[in-house]
């Protein structure tokens, strides 16, 4: 016996880490890396890319926009400028967009039906155009949407 004090409720905590703490960040840092490039290729290969800005009131977002014609269907993602995703989206036969794999804060009913709504008037005008400026006046935001400039392996192409 040891002459160690206990309190009659103690239970020795026992630490498990799977994977050591500072191995974490780096696989999520690898693993976002790697989805991220896939996305892109997956989309880049047909896919129209624009710069995009997103400015609320008190805030912005800049990032970019993808969007492909699939099945005569304009469907597309836009990423933030650290290359996370904020939205999936597609146009649906009857004009609705669908939204998909929204980031938290994002995904609350009432900012959905801000984006769906945005994006059911934005999408049609983009897959023709450079370039669009979209107002939302009711709810003061403003879509700008620039096109991204060809790296150069697409300008060898």
């Amino acid at each position: 016996h040891s002459m160690c004090f206990r309190h009659p409720g103690f239970v020795p905590i026992r630490l498990i880490y799977p994977i050591p703490l500072i191995h974490q960040p780096m696989r999520a840092l690898t693993l976002s890396i790697v989805l991220i490039w896939l996305s892109i290729a997956s989309l880049s290969a047909q896919g129209r890319r624009w710069n995009v800005e997103l400015s609320f009131k008190k805030a912005g977002i800049t990032g970019l926009c993808i969007i492909d014609t699939v099945e005569q269907q304009p469907r597309g993602t836009i990423f933030n400028e650290f290359g996370l995703k904020m939205v999936d989206f597609a146009c649906m036969p009857n004009g609705k967009v669908k939204l998909y794999n929204l980031v938290p804060m994002l995904n609350k009913w009432y900012i959905r039906r801000v984006l769906r709504h945005d994006l059911q008037q934005i999408v049609p005008q983009l897959v023709t155009r450079d370039s669009l400026t979209y107002e939302n006046p009711k709810r003061h935001i403003t879509y700008r949407f620039k096109p991204l400039k060809p790296t150069e392996d697409e300008t060898e192409r």
